[in-house]
């Protein structure tokens, strides 16, 4: 819609895993660092957290190349609420393990695991499992069945491994419940929170992404920067939603560059700012979008 207004040759500011599009924040490439260095070095487990739209997924969508490249086992599953028991039967299914009756019971499930492991230690892989949404398994089961899995162990001729190297994804509440289980707590060799953009770097990323797609990089103005960062927090999710809201509204306008004034307007419609109380008796401000010089 905007695009050839712009200049553009590509939208810049869609939420996907687009390698062309990656700014390169220190936030990010250290997460990159620490992850692969779990996988690399068969450590027993990572975590990995940080709020929404911070760009977990993208960090995680590089471990799973990683692991693809190195030609490991992966399994990889978004937990869900109380869900300790899916998951163990998913890892059950995954590694091949039949079990004589349905599994009904967590404790079911992790004794055919566990006679599973011991019958077999020597003829099995290494896998990488990696669970994003990890803290919905922030209860009693769900955290001690993470624990379990840590203690699952190969036997090489180079010594035991962990038959898992477990990296668990979530909101800072994961950080907070693992902490509250020891066992768990120390069996955790590598904790990385991924915070949001800084402002010089909301600013950058911006550009960036403006570059990458074809487009000038001075189409947001200073001021429109500045008010970027306010409203999304430097959080990637929220700058991609307003900037793609406040090209469409410049394009709307036919204005040459976006204003602080649109990236209000931007803030609204993308609900980071809530809208204006009708029912107030304050005056009417005036129009926070120019208008247009021509019609559409």
């Amino acid at each position: 819609m905007y695009i050839k207004y712009w200049n553009l040759v590509s939208s810049p500011f869609l939420n996907v895993d687009n390698p062309q599009y990656l700014y390169p924040s220190e936030q990010l490439i250290e997460g990159i660092a620490r992850l692969y260095y779990l996988i690399d070095q068969e450590r027993i487990a990572g975590m990995l957290t940080g709020g929404y739209g911070v760009g977990k997924t993208f960090l995680l969508s590089c471990l799973i190349k990683r692991t693809e490249k190195r030609k490991l086992p992966l399994i990889r599953v978004d937990a869900v609420p109380h869900g300790a028991l899916p998951l163990a039967r998913l890892i059950l299914a995954e590694l091949g393990i039949a079990t004589p009756t349905p599994v009904t019971t967590l404790a079911d499930a992790l004794m055919a695991l566990q006679q599973h492991v011991m019958s077999n230690a020597r003829g099995l892989e290494r896998h990488i499992l990696l669970i994003d949404e990890a803290h919905y398994l922030a209860d009693d089961e769900g955290l001690y069945l993470l624990h379990f899995l840590c203690n699952l162990r190969l036997h090489t001729s180079q010594g035991d491994k962990p038959l898992f190297t477990l990296i668990l994804a979530g909101i800072p509440d994961l950080a907070k419940a693992v902490q509250s289980y020891e066992s768990l707590y120390r069996r955790i060799q590598l904790a990385w929170n991924l915070s949001p953009l800084t402002e010089a770097q909301t600013t950058e990323y911006i550009q960036h992404h403006m570059r990458e797609s074809g487009g000038d990089i001075w189409s947001f103005s200073i001021e429109a920067l500045h008010a970027i960062h306010r409203y999304s927090g430097g959080v990637p999710r929220s700058i991609n939603n307003l900037c793609d809201t406040a090209l469409m509204l410049g394009y709307a306008a036919r204005v040459s560059a976006i204003t602080p004034e649109i990236i209000d307007q931007a803030a609204r419609d993308t609900g980071l700012l809530p809208t204006r109380d009708t029912a107030s008796p304050a005056s009417e401000p005036s129009p926070l979008i120019p208008t247009p010089k021509s019609p559409l």
